[in-house]
């Protein structure tokens, strides 16, 4: 059975935040470390580390164009809750559940229905995701015959003029 939810985009509920990124590993590791400190936080931790395999084995099983786009909102008594960025997402999910099912069956999830939300903010997520420059190569050294070839170069052009 599947179902399909409309919401409201949260940027009309809340201000937007900038996504706060964590640039510091040792920072992230020491967060991971005092949440696996108590019962509550191991909870959490581990609670988090199953949807995110979830959702990974989701992006896996679904199509290259429909994978990437879907986050698993939540997984209850069988019942998988995936969030897509439209409509046309939702109706795609649509037919391609029995075969998700089946896939996630495979690799141990126990999944009786997949009730799916339409949540604009999802598509914000994608756009600033796209919207970031590429990652820049490693600058190369140059080697000895490539710095003569350029100083050879600049000695026979003219000089700048002002």
């Amino acid at each position: 059975m599947i179902e399909t939810f409309r919401t409201r985009p949260a940027a009309t509920l809340r201000k937007r935040r900038k996504p706060q990124t964590h640039a510091d590993p040792a920072q992230y590791t020491a967060t991971l470390a005092c949440l696996g400190r108590d019962g509550k936080g191991a909870s959490l931790l581990g609670t988090a580390r199953r949807l995110l395999d979830l959702e990974r084995q989701v992006c896996d099983a679904l199509p290259a164009p429909l994978g990437p786009s879907c986050r698993v909102l939540r997984f209850e008594d069988g019942q998988l809750t995936l969030g897509v960025p439209a409509a046309a997402h939702s109706a795609k999910l649509r037919q391609l559940a029995p075969r998700l099912v089946a896939a996630l069956e495979k690799q141990g999830w126990q999944v009786n229905g997949i009730a799916v939300r339409v949540q604009a903010t999802l598509t914000r997520l994608e756009e600033t995701e796209l919207s970031r420059p590429a990652p820049r190569a490693p600058a190369r050294q140059a080697t000895e015959l490539g710095t003569q070839a350029l100083a050879e170069l600049k000695k026979r052009l003219p000089p700048p003029t002002r």
